[in-house]
């Protein structure tokens, strides 16, 4: 199937904003789902020429008139972060979800890709991890219900006649980050970048670019239908460590390399004192240091991205140290010019 329409949910997104970018370069037509088309980045995704529909995951009029004449949908939107009601995460991950696809059949659109993430594998401690690997809950209400939404979007496909494709990218970073980069720059610029076991453990990241590009090939290569596909870098390698993507991004914004290192069950024992002490006083915010920090830093897990180079004919771009290098040299760059 060739595309030349698709529709968008989560589009205001750091991958939906650079996903519609992509796609319109390579002269697709893109119609996209905004709360409010008068907010700044609204108004920039019009002005590059994207077709705004406003609406939001709960409206289901909205969502058909966003997936009505398209080629496929990709859903992007969903409620993330450590911190918030269950509730919430439910009512939009899983919930939204499950009308995103309902729209679609409704209007016969037959390609449905779910942005999910490498959560969906119950963030295991150690292993090559392929997509037959089973998902499982880890007890995180984002990483539940990302399992969840996944497994809503294949159910419901199955059930009304959607061909579901979904893709799982650990850590993104590039242009419209607003999480990774951000965080780890100011962190390394007040010298406060925390090594757990000397930051040996492989940190597993994914360059937007490569997200859009696995993203566009599931929806439309016949092969991608009722698929999972991992999308990192580095494929099926080991990606560099978390000392060693600190040092180059240190190294490119001109901070100190990071000096402070912990064993694990220091930190770990920290990591529970600080959580239980920003319940007490800032529960709506997620602490620097928790356990789910900690189990982060030092998993040994690498996310094999094998399947989709082989069934969809996707090829990476940059290797993980070339592409963290260039977006911290980037992001340097646009501090130094105040943008």
């Amino acid at each position: 199937m060739a595309l030349a329409r698709v529709s968008v949910t989560g589009i205001t997104s750091g991958v939906g904003m650079r996903l519609a970018e992509v796609a319109l370069s390579r002269g697709l037509a893109v119609r996209g789902l905004v709360r409010d088309p008068s907010r700044a980045d609204a108004k920039r995704l019009a002005a590059l020429g994207v077709e705004l529909v406003r609406g939001d995951l709960e409206d289901e009029a909205s969502l058909a008139e966003l997936a009505r004449g398209t080629d496929a949908c990709l859903h992007l939107a969903a409620q993330v972060g450590d911190v918030g009601a269950t509730s919430q995460f439910v009512r939009i991950n899983v919930g939204g979800t499950r009308r995103a696809v309902v729209a679609a059949a409704r209007v016969g659109v037959g390609r449905f890709v779910q942005l999910s993430s490498t959560a969906v594998y119950g963030r295991p401690d150690e292993g090559q991890v392929e997509e037959t690997w089973p998902t499982k809950h880890s007890g995180v209400a984002y990483d539940d219900t990302k399992v969840d939404a996944e497994r809503t979007a294949f159910a419901t496909g199955a059930e009304l006649g959607v061909e579901v494709a979904a893709i799982r990218p650990p850590i993104i970073y590039g242009p419209y980050d607003k999480n990774f980069m951000p965080r780890a720059v100011k962190s390394l610029r007040a010298k406060q970048f925390l090594l757990i076991d000397g930051g040996q453990a492989p940190l597993n990241v994914v360059w937007v670019d490569h997200v859009v590009d696995v993203c566009l090939l599931a929806a439309e290569q016949p092969a991608a239908a009722g698929q999972a596909f991992n999308v990192m870098d580095d494929v099926s390698r080991s990606p560099p460590s978390v000392r060693e993507v600190a040092e180059l991004i240190a190294d490119e914004i001109g901070a100190a390399r990071p000096r402070l290192s912990l064993p694990y069950g220091v930190a770990m024992t920290l990591g529970r004192i600080a959580e239980f002490a920003q319940r007490v006083t800032a529960p709506e915010k997620a602490p620097a240091l928790s356990p789910f920090v900690v189990k982060i830093l030092t998993r040994k897990v690498v996310y094999d991205s094998a399947k989709a180079v082989r069934l969809l004919g996707w090829t990476p771009r940059v290797t993980a140290v070339q592409g963290l290098r260039e977006e911290a040299r980037a992001f340097a760059l646009r501090e130094r010019q105040g943008a």
